[in-house]
């Protein structure tokens, strides 16, 4: 009776938000293309281009299945409130660092996470002046998405 009740268990523990270090599925997507050079493909989550960001960190996230070119990602729980993007890079460097100088990224797909611990404005997730706490989704300026999970956050080489 233990055994089968261990056994029924099991799934249970599994899908259970990131243990044993499967990702929650964040943010998931596809990566599309060839990025025709050698080394690991990684994700990286980066301060965003073209945003003021205050010393956002990069932060190294992997893969859930690499040789199908699909992924999903624990974002991180409390990170500095700021801009970010996710992308797929060669880590030609074997480093687990995404660097920015020498390595081959995925293009820029127009989407930017947005973390923001207390919210902004009015805090109903409107637009970018009044956004609700925690994680938001924009695409060309605008909010798409307050709260995750973001799917389809799909890239290209």
């Amino acid at each position: 009776m233990k055994k089968s009740l261990s056994l029924l268990a099991l799934p249970l523990a599994l899908a259970s938000c990131g243990l044993f270090g499967l990702p929650k599925g964040d943010v998931t997507g596809s990566i599309y293309g060839s990025p025709n050079q050698n080394g690991n493909i990684r994700l990286a989550l980066i301060g965003a281009a073209g945003y003021q960001n205050n010393a956002v960190d990069q932060v190294d996230v992997g893969t859930l299945n690499p040789q199908k070119s699909v992924y999903a990602v624990t974002l991180p729980s409390s990170p500095k409130d700021g801009y970010y993007e996710l992308l797929a890079y060669v880590d030609s460097k074997a480093n687990n660092k995404y660097d920015a100088d020498t390595e081959k990224r995925t293009q820029s797909n127009g989407k930017v996470m947005v973390y923001s611990a207390n919210g902004l404005g009015n805090k109903d997730g409107s637009n970018l002046l009044n956004l609700k706490a925690g994680w938001s989704l924009i695409q060309n300026g605008q909010v798409v998405k307050s709260g995750l999970p973001f799917n389809s956050y799909d890239l290209n080489w």
